[in-house]
């Protein structure tokens, strides 16, 4: 039988980041340890539940379904324990020292740089990690306590996650510089439904947030899917059909062969916000963080709005 004495804190840490990791190595070097110290305290916790939490093979780890039924727990406790040590160590130094702050890739590239000359200037103490990952892997960092925050669209699923609204972002359509569209500004979301449309992959939030325009009015499938804006742009210059994209990347457009078109009032947006797990101690210092990225987004001209400005056909 399991025996009733507790395991210790460093027993659940090396659990999770093996889960984690799937990898003795790579969760020993996460954790700064050495591989037969994990390996202790793997075997040490397998006798306390009595037992087997992974399976070890030659070259990686899979976690039996013990194990799986046990890491939640796991991970809820050593978060618990983070959280109380980051308010120990964060008492009376809010926005201080080094923050591990995640940026999904279809904001990163205009709102990063305003991120890194603004901070400094804002939160001179702080020191930003940024990370760049679609939303999915974004809030897999998060629930790992691999991510102290994240900036994304907010039109998901978030477990466990705590989400402080920052600003709308209008939504508006690129396409050929042919194309019969050009000079429009009242495009309804239902004629995409007639184009050739050109998305990003699975994973990407710009994806389902494109898709929902087009499947509340018709099922007209996409014509092409690609990994980055830019590629999807280059497509669109080449005539191979149009695109939806967030108005702030439109600032990163300098090319020829396309023209942006914008959606009839009130246009579809996504909503932008900053997540944090809720068991974080840190909730009134992240939305003090939200908005002042929201200022420095103002402040250089981006194209936004308040929350709830627009309607909500983004979503």
């Amino acid at each position: 039988m399991p025996t009733t004495t507790l395991p210790s804190f460093s027993q659940l840490r090396a659990f999770v980041a093996l889960c984690d990791h799937q990898h003795f190595g790579e969760a020993a070097a996460a954790l700064g340890v050495s591989q037969p110290s994990l390996s202790q305290a793997i075997t040490a916790l397998e006798k306390r539940v009595d037992g087997e939490l992974v399976e070890r093979t030659t070259r990686r780890v899979l976690v039996t379904p013990l194990g799986q039924a046990l890491l939640p727990y796991a991970r809820e406790a050593v978060l618990a324990a983070e959280s109380f040590n980051e308010a120990v160590t964060n008492q009376g130094a809010a926005l201080a020292g080094t923050l591990r702050l995640g940026i999904i890739p279809t904001l990163a590239p205009y709102l990063v740089p305003l991120i890194l000359d603004g901070l400094g200037r804002e939160l001179p103490l702080l020191n930003p990690e940024l990370r760049e990952m679609v939303t999915g892997d974004l809030l897999d960092m998060l629930a790992q306590g691999r991510l102290d925050a994240a900036i994304i669209s907010t039109d998901v699923d978030l477990p466990h996650s705590t989400a402080i609204p920052m600003y709308d972002e209008p939504l508006v359509a690129l396409v050929p510089a042919d194309h019969p569209w050009v000079g429009r500004n009242d495009v309804l979301p239902s004629e995409l439904d007639g184009q050739r449309l050109l998305l990003l992959d699975e994973g990407n939030c710009l994806r389902d947030q494109t898709l929902a325009l087009c499947q509340r009015y018709g099922t007209n499938p996409p014509s092409a899917v690609a990994t980055t804006l830019s590629t999807v742009v280059q497509m669109v210059a080449n005539g191979a059909g149009v695109t939806v994209i967030p108005e702030g990347a439109v600032r990163l457009l300098s090319g020829e062969g396309y023209a942006v078109v914008r959606f009839a009032t009130p246009a579809p947006t996504r909503h932008i916000g900053l997540v944090h797990r809720s068991s974080s101690s840190r909730g009134a210092d992240f939305a003090q963080l939200a908005d002042i990225i929201t200022g420095l987004a103002r402040q250089a001209g981006l194209p936004l709005a308040e929350v709830g400005r627009y309607n909500r056909r983004g979503r």
